[in-house]
């Protein structure tokens, strides 16, 4: 008989061991579905969570950055990839732990409880929301604490300072407003002053050297802003080689005319085509470069029209020392041009000591004073300070080379020092 009821007792305990293991582990899906219903009762997702509608609903956020997805200076548009974490509290989220098998999380999709309304502020191509109702969720706590990730790609306008280029370092603020509530109703604040870069993937032809997150207010149209910006600095290698150096070398190119033979009659075609190979790297210049610049034009703008410049000043000069070649020998040259033209070539440093022998002399009859006499005159003589057409044609390829090289070095020295210091 005690063997009977020590026999039931234990078949008793069992059972109810097995119940109890059986609804416990039922207990949490049971418990989240019906504090799921029970939170929804009487929910109106267009209120606020506050309890006195006259309460502030502070924002809390943080912007992580996966990585910038373009950056077009042409159009003046910026991509990039990242993810909001919103904070904010909702007082009819809150519930005890203890009623619902110790629940502390529940997740809701964002068109099924109330959300603030962020819009990008600063678009490209059209307004887009903070979020999307398909695809992201939010999540509580049991203290009605809310915690928010929409991620999205972001096309915002960002109008570039090309002045520098392409060494230049790039500002753009990706601008955010909270859209349908006045600054009274809803605030945000920034939980750090930098954007997280814990999953950013860096970008082929740009440096992320430095970001910064600010909100704050406008008091005009009653609105909490919220802005994101990134300092970019260029990587300059590729347009280097691809655009600054070929440019420098073209630009070299101009000085070699005054090197051809005149007797070639090719330093005009040789000019043309250097203007024209100038030409070409400009519009190339305008092609890549955007047609605003805020504040300032670029310097290489600057640099390939002053080599444009450069290019036909030297195309004109050119022509005129050709035009001395072939001037007319019995056409006398002029004291002035005879006299830098012996400075130039050193004709009065440079006599044969082997001319200074030589002895042949001849009678010429010349006025002094107003009287007439005959002088012995040494032919070397006339031979050492004559100067021809040919001459001045030389002394002006020298004059010209050297007056090109130092504008074309004076250039390069300035646009290096204003665009890379």
């Amino acid at each position: 008989m005690a063997d009977h009821q020590v026999l039931v007792a234990l078949t008793r305990t069992i059972l109810c061991l097995s119940c109890f293991i059986y609804f416990g582990a039922g207990q949490p899906h049971e418990a989240t579905n019906r504090l799921s219903v029970d939170i929804k009762k009487n929910y109106n997702k267009m209120i606020r969570g506050v309890q006195d509608m006259r309460e502030l609903t502070p924002l809390f956020f943080l912007f992580s950055l996966i990585r910038i997805a373009e950056f077009d200076e042409v159009n003046g548009k910026i991509s990039v990839v990242g993810y909001f974490t919103v904070y904010w509290s909702d007082y009819r989220m809150k519930w005890e732990p203890k009623e619902y098998n110790e629940t502390e999380n529940i997740l809701f999709a964002e068109k099924d409880v109330w959300r603030p309304l962020v819009v990008l502020a600063s678009p490209q191509e059209e307004f887009r929301r903070l979020g999307d109702d398909d695809n992201f969720f939010i999540r509580y706590n049991s203290e009605g604490r809310a915690e928010w990730y929409p991620g999205d790609i972001w096309a915002s306008s960002c109008t570039p300072d090309m002045y520098k280029y392409p060494y230049d370092t790039q500002s753009c603020s990706i601008s955010f407003v909270v859209w349908g509530y006045s600054i009274h109703e809803v605030t945000a604040f920034a939980i750090s002053d930098k954007i997280s870069l814990h999953v950013y993937s860096p970008h082929g032809m740009w440096d992320l050297v430095d970001t910064s997150v600010k909100s704050g207010s406008d008091s005009v149209r009653g609105l909490t802003l919220i802005e994101i910006t990134l300092f970019l600095k260029r990587i300059s290698t590729f347009h280097m080689i691809n655009m600054i150096l070929p440019i420098v070398f073209v630009g070299l190119l101009n000085i070699l005319v005054f090197l051809l033979p005149a007797q070639s009659g090719e330093r005009v075609g040789y000019s043309i085509t250097v203007l024209l190979a100038i030409a070409v790297f400009q519009t190339i210049a305008s092609d890549n470069l955007p047609s605003v610049s805020k504040p300032n034009l670029s310097l290489l703008c600057i640099k390939l029209l002053a080599d444009l410049i450069l290019s036909a000043l030297v195309m004109t000069l050119t022509i005129i020392t050709l035009y001395f070649y072939h001037m007319p020998e019995s056409r006398k040259v002029p004291p002035c041009i005879a006299a830098v033209t012996r400075f130039v070539l050193c004709k009065t440093c440079c006599r044969s000591k082997g001319n200074d022998t030589t002895k042949d002399k001849y009678d010429e009859y010349i006025i002094k004073n107003g009287i007439g006499m005959t002088e012995s005159v040494s032919n070397s003589d006339h031979q050492q300070t004559e100067v021809t057409w040919t001459d001045v044609g030389k002394s002006s390829d020298i004059v010209f080379a050297v007056f090109s090289l130092l504008t074309f070095i004076g250039s390069n020295i300035v646009f290096l020092v204003y665009a890379v210091f």
